[in-house]
């Protein structure tokens, strides 16, 4: 898989770590999808079922997050993604569940074992305020997914009563952090941009009513890819252990 920086996204076991439903098909669906296509066994973790993402004060939480995690079913179908964990935190307060968080997270690395693995960046828009970068679920998310890949999973102090279960320590190869405001990694996405706007159009209650869902996503590609020798692309930070 093309890569800008010569670091090519290969993996044979990839875990998408995300606050949201569609919060990875936006970012890297396209990345996903080919992941999948080569092989690879990719896993989904949802911090949240988006349960209080909705305008509409006649629907519950309790309905909207059923919704939204049949949608999310809906897009890993389209990408090739074999499995979805659904950790029913309440969306808007993971940063109060961090700890928790963290150690599902831990056990979850520890049991699927994938090399790579794909997150929030945790420190974006610290300089420039933008309220996407600063949601605190994104925060929070990739700040738990950042010490349980680099430090937790790894280290046989972290959660013992893991480790006495059977579970092994487990030390991820890369973490390709998304939403990232200082990317250094630029995939091409020109064969699996289709793919990615088909899953995030499994998001209706989300994005049904965007006037030109293909046209945003699609410029949004190019520009990413422009002047890096690729038509449409994906950003990520990368860090390696």
């Amino acid at each position: 898989m093309r890569s800008t920086d010569e670091s090519p996204v290969a993996a044979e076991r990839v875990m998408v770590i995300a606050a949201h439903p569609d919060d990875a098909e936006i970012q890297c669906g396209g990345t996903v999808a080919r992941l999948a296509r080569a092989g690879a066994k990719v896993s989904y973790v949802l911090c949240t079922s988006g349960n209080r993402g909705s305008d509409d004060p006649a629907v519950s939480s309790q309905e909207l997050a059923l919704v939204r995690e049949e949608e999310q079913r809906a897009a890993v179908r389209q990408l090739g993604v074999e499995r979805v964990t659904f950790l029913g935190h309440d969306d808007g307060d993971l940063g109060f569940v961090q700890p928790l968080l963290r150690q599902k997270i831990t056990r979850l690395l520890r049991e699927e074992r994938p090399d790579v693995v794909f997150t929030h960046d945790f420190l974006a828009g610290l300089s420039s305020y933008e309220v996407c970068y600063l949601h605190p679920d994104h925060r929070a998310t990739g700040a738990a997914a950042f010490e349980a890949s680099f430090f937790c999973a790894p280290g046989p102090l972290f959660y013992p009563e893991q480790l006495a279960e059977g579970l092994r320590p487990r030390r991820v190869a890369a973490m390709y952090l998304f939403m990232s405001d200082r990317p250094d990694s630029y995939v091409d996405i020109s064969d699996s941009l289709e793919t990615k706007i088909k899953a995030i159009a499994c998001h209706v209650s989300q994005w049904g009513d965007h006037p030109d869902l293909t046209g945003f996503f699609t410029e949004l590609a190019e520009r990413l890819g422009r002047g890096r020798g690729l038509r449409f692309a994906e950003a990520f930070k990368v860090l390696r252990p």
